[in-house]
């Protein structure tokens, strides 16, 4: 049995974050907006990856979502766009892999960069 992961996922966020999230997925990120309204935003992350971002009341905290999944952002130039996140005040999470950058989006989603040439196999875990 073959199993992967699908090209959908959604995260939920306060609506008074919508402004930050749209400047930091579209414009930070260079993600295109595929729909754009009150209630939910999709962006395209990559060739075939879809992240929908709800804009609810009940959304986690920030401090909660830092308990929730990570994920992982796989780019050509990790320095350029660490510096551009940072340049943009969305601070740096502290973590024991020091080999990579980690951050926490508006919104509270928790991202790891890593080169898309990385070697995996390397990792020192």
């Amino acid at each position: 049995m073959k199993i992967a992961l699908g090209e959908n996922s959604k995260l939920t966020v306060h609506p008074s974050e919508r402004k930050n999230v749209r400047i930091f997925y579209r414009d930070i990120l260079g993600c295109p907006v595929t729909k754009e309204s009150e209630r939910i935003d999709i962006f395209k992350i990559g060739d075939d990856f879809y992240l929908g971002i709800m804009y609810d009341e009940s959304a986690l905290s920030h401090k909660d979502s830092l308990k929730a999944i990570w994920l992982e952002l796989n780019v050509e130039n990790v320095e350029v766009l660490k510096q551009n996140i940072l340049k943009a005040g969305i601070k740096e999470i502290e973590y024991w892999d020091k080999e990579h950058f980690y951050f926490q989006a508006p919104g509270g989603q928790v991202f790891r960069l890593a080169g898309s040439m990385e070697d995996i196999t390397k990792w020192q875990h």
